[in-house]
């Protein structure tokens, strides 16, 4: 995760070992923000915090998705989770989980889901960093396909935070701090 936004016009293939399409397929079947099967989560990570910083309210993780193929008929259940870490480990500040029987609603391209989820208090110190995970529960009728760093596709994370360390690049709501979904380095380094 980052605070530069995005300006890739071209949403690219992250996994050429999973498909052939453009974004990210995690298969349905995470375990939660523990899952060990890559195929099964995405984690995504600041670089380390440079002041202790105080997270408490409201995160916001709006989504680029799509089921495999944008087939309208299927449904879906995504779970996000917010983390504190610290090396490699990791303390759940809060995750939701947002279910949809008909995630496309009619929809044959990429569609903004939003999920919120309650964080903190937490007291993030500096040289931590904060961490994304998503997963495809084992409910879902469907794999999911995930769009990000893009121009047109800003999939992103919004918590509210009392310090200046997640401030950057005008990505910042008053009072908030907002992270853009980018790949370089997350997967080799949480895979």
């Amino acid at each position: 995760m980052d605070a530069v936004l995005p300006v890739a016009s071209l949403l690219y293939n992250y996994d050429t070992n999973r498909d052939a399409s453009p974004g990210l397929l995690i298969l349905k079947g995470g375990s939660g923000p523990n899952e060990g099967d890559d195929a099964k989560h995405q984690h995504w990570i600041t670089p380390e915090l440079t002041a202790t910083t105080v997270v408490e309210g409201t995160a916001t993780v709006k989504l680029w998705t799509g089921t495999p193929d944008f087939d309208v008929a299927l449904g879906a259940a995504v779970s996000a989770y917010l983390r504190d870490c610290y090396g490699s480990s990791c303390v759940e500040l809060g995750g939701g989980t947002l279910s949809d029987s008909t995630w496309q609603h009619g929809s044959t391209t990429w569609v903004l889901k939003t999920l919120m989820f309650p964080v903190g208090p937490a007291t993030v110190p500096a040289g931590h960093s904060l961490e994304m995970v998503v997963v495809v529960e084992p409910s879902s009728s469907s794999d999911m396909w995930f769009a990000y760093d893009t121009n047109d596709l800003k999939s992103r994370v919004t918590v509210p935070a009392s310090a200046s360390p997640l401030a950057g690049s005008g990505a910042i709501l008053s009072g908030l701090a907002t992270r853009w979904l980018a790949q370089p380095g997350a997967r080799l380094l949480f895979a």
